[in-house]
């Protein structure tokens, strides 16, 4: 098709406009649109936009905070992560929790952990993982056990893997039973940062160790199996 030099301001809009259709929503332009329209609707009230920054802001300052800010920041918490209509800010939410320091987090990671939404549920497998305590690694455990959301069982198997205790080991354990490789091969890679051994990808060598067997030790990989894995 020729344009004459009458339409041709048509052009930068033919240019730009499958870059909006093909769902590139991430660039510059796109972007630029974005701040205006949240600027204008930060006329009417907070954005998520705003409040997710609010959270990123929080997160910073918790070490500056006594136990009983720490405490009232954490019963606000608490609520979102139960009405909060949005997901993203569920989780964010979740994610604030896991740096406090007080009893009253553990409440909200509770209610977090029993939410439909996977993204909020990872969330609070990661807070777990940062608090680091008795509580958090009998919560991964049962995560691992009981949860549907094979990416959510994967979050809490790495965050498994953040633990010295001994008591990870059993946890992880559960998850090499599980049929899907990926997860087999995440919680083969955690019990290696536990317990400082090395079996490779080798599950039934892991399954023996986990049980306290003798375990079969796996030839060492050949040098074109070394090779290959450098890439």
């Amino acid at each position: 098709m020729i344009f004459s030099d009458k339409y041709a301001w048509l052009w930068p809009l033919l240019v730009l406009l499958p870059m909006f259709l093909s769902g590139c929503v991430d660039g510059p332009l796109y972007r630029l649109w974005y701040r205006r329209q949240w600027l204008e609707d930060e006329q009417y009230g907070p954005t998520l936009y705003t409040r997710l920054e609010e959270l990123e802001g929080l997160r910073r300052d918790v070490s500056r905070m006594s136990m009983a800010d720490q405490d009232q920041l954490a019963l606000r918490l608490n609520q979102a992560v139960v009405e909060d209509p949005s997901t993203i800010y569920r989780a964010e939410a979740t994610r604030t929790l896991g740096s406090l320091a007080t009893p009253r987090a553990a409440e909200g990671l509770h209610r977090a952990m029993g939410d439909p939404e996977p993204s909020v549920r990872r969330a609070a497998c990661q807070a777990w993982g940062q608090r680091g305590d008795a509580q958090s690694l009998q919560m991964l455990g049962q995560v691992l056990r009981t949860d549907d959301d094979l990416d959510v069982r994967i979050t809490a198997a790495r965050e498994l893997g953040r633990f010295s205790d001994s008591a990870a080991v059993p946890a992880l354990g559960v998850a090499l039973d599980d049929p899907n490789p990926a997860l087999q091969l995440r919680a083969m890679r955690s019990l290696e940062e536990v317990t400082g051994e090395d079996f490779g990808n080798h599950v039934p060598a892991w399954r023996q160790y986990v049980r306290g067997e003798p375990v079969d030790r796996p030839d060492p990989p050949s040098m074109v199996t070394r090779l290959w894995n450098l890439f």
